[in-house]
């Protein structure tokens, strides 16, 4: 049996005792989270060009209770180290999983985020990549995040 054969099959019979209501359960305040605008010129760039569904994950929290209190700083901050490039992926993925709907009818509230410990390397996740990005791209940078249309999140 194939490996995708065999997660699909978990998933299905976990989903089969999942409840199966669909309403509502928690309001997102969007201002908190910068309306899911990355403060970050290097981020929005990243948002831009791979056209992360952030209405998915909006929704992850609204409707499946996902706890996204922790990637608020994510969204408010005007930094760009590995910190936020980890929880970017984070982001993406779950904004990805959303859209498929992996997630339809599940609760989230156990979901442990940010728990990617670097243990005694931890000052590597405060490396600002920002210092290794060439200043001279940043008009290109900013035309691009312009030229894209990137979706209002709307709960």
């Amino acid at each position: 049996m194939k490996p995708t054969t065999i997660l699909v099959s978990a998933l299905a019979a976990v989903a089969s005792a999942a409840p199966t209501t669909a309403e509502k359960r928690s309001a997102v305040d969007l201002g908190a989270f910068n309306n899911f605008g990355f403060a970050n010129q290097d981020l929005q760039y990243l948002l831009a060009i791979n056209n992360f569904d952030l209405q998915a994950f909006a929704q992850l929290a609204a409707f499946n209770n996902l706890n996204i209190g922790g990637f608020q700083n994510l969204f408010v901050n005007n930094v760009f180290d590995v910190n936020s490039l980890l929880q970017l992926q984070q982001v993406a993925l779950l904004s990805q999983l959303g859209s498929l709907g992996v997630f339809s009818n599940f609760d989230l509230s156990a979901l442990q985020l940010n728990v990617f410990d670097l243990g005694l390397i931890n000052g590597v996740g405060g490396f600002d990549i920002s210092s290794i990005v060439d200043q001279s791209l940043a008009p290109q940078i900013e035309t691009i995040i312009q030229q894209t249309q990137i979706s209002a999140v709307v709960l």
